[in-house]
C-alpha cells in the first residue's frame, strides 16, 4: 500500500492529466479503501490543489498556483537528496555561491557542512538557517519582504541587495522546465530575484525533479541556454533532452540505485 504522500502525488498527477478523479476508481487503482481516498482528497483540498465534488474531485490548480512549502518538502525526498549529492560536485573550497529558495536547493544546502571556506548568499530563510551553527561558512541573507509560508525574500530591498554582488555559481530550482518556455516559476516576485542572481553569476546549475519536465508555470525565468548544467533524477523526455544538448547544457541524471545514470 502506498504511503499518503505517494498516493496524493499519484492523485495530483491524475488530476493534472484528466482534470477530474473519482473515489471508486482511485480506491481500486491505489489498492486502498474509499475512506482512505476521501481523506487524501480532503488533504489535497486543504492545500488548494483540488476541489471536492460528488463522488470525487476536480483540479483547480492554475499556472500561478504554488503548492505549500511544507507539502513540497515531504514529496520525493529521496530523489531530491540524490540530486543534492550530485550537485555538491560543482562546489569547491573558496567559492562564493548563491542558493535559491526551494525544497531541492534546501537539501543541497544541508550537504555543504563538510566545506570550510565558502561564502553562501541566499534569499531563503530556510537555507540560511542550515548554516546557523556552522563555524566557518560565511552566510549572507538578503533583506526584503518574506513570502508567507514559502520563506523566500522578495521585493525592492532584495533586488538592491543582489545588485551589488557577484557569484561563482548559482544553484537554482524552478517550478517547471520545457523546450518551449525554458525555466518558469509560479511567482513573479521570485522570478525577478532569480533572474537578477543569474545575471551576476558565472554559471547557473539547475536542480530539478523530473516531474517538472514538459510543464510551464506562470512566469519566465530563463532559457535553457542560460543554465550550464541540469541535475535531475530521471533522463529528460527526448525533445527536451535534444533542446538541452543543443543549448550546450550538461545533463546529469541520478536515478535510484539499480538504474543506470546518464550524463550528456
Amino acid at each position: 500500500m502506498a504511503k499518503a504522500r505517494e498516493r496524493q502525488k499519484m492523485i495530483r498527477d491524475l488530476l493534472a492529466s484528466d482534470g477530474i478523479v473519482y473515489v471508486t476508481n482511485l480506491a481500486t487503482r491505489l489498492g486502498v479503501s474509499e475512506m482512505t481516498v476521501r481523506r487524501d482528497l480532503t488533504d489535497l483540498e486543504h492545500y488548494g490543489i483540488a476541489r471536492r465534488t460528488h463522488g470525487g474531485a476536480e483540479k483547480i490548480v492554475s499556472r500561478s498556483y504554488e503548492p505549500p512549502f511544507e507539502y513540497r518538502m515531504a514529496e520525493a525526498s529521496e530523489d531530491k537528496q540524490r540530486i543534492a549529492r550530485e550537485a555538491v560536485s560543482f562546489v569547491s573550497e573558496g567559492d562564493t555561491i548563491a542558493i535559491d529558495s526551494g525544497t531541492t536547493t534546501l537539501e543541497f544546502a544541508r550537504l555543504l557542512s563538510d566545506f570550510r571556506n565558502l561564502t553562501v548568499v541566499t534569499p531563503s530563510l530556510h537555507v540560511a538557517a542550515v548554516f546557523l551553527s556552522h563555524p566557518t561558512i560565511r552566510v549572507l541573507v538578503s533583506g526584503g519582504e518574506i513570502r508567507k509560508h514559502e520563506g523566500s525574500l522578495v521585493g525592492d530591498l532584495t533586488r538592491q541587495f543582489f545588485d551589488h554582488l557577484y557569484f561563482d555559481t548559482f544553484f537554482i530550482s524552478t517550478a517547471a522546465m520545457s523546450e518551449e518556455a525554458g525555466l518558469t516559476e509560479y511567482s513573479l516576485e521570485d522570478t525577478a530575484i532569480k533572474h537578477q542572481i543569474m545575471l551576476r553569476s558565472k554559471r547557473t546549475i539547475a536542480l530539478m525533479l523530473s516531474n517538472k519536465f514538459d510543464k510551464i508555470a506562470f512566469s519566465s525565468v530563463c532559457s535553457l541556454a542560460d543554465i550550464a548544467a541540469l541535475v535531475t533524477d530521471r533522463e529528460p523526455p527526448p525533445e527536451l533532452e535534444r533542446a538541452l544538448i543543443e543549448s550546450r547544457t550538461e545533463i546529469r541524471t541520478v536515478p535510484p540505485e539499480g538504474e543506470e545514470a546518464w550524463i550528456g
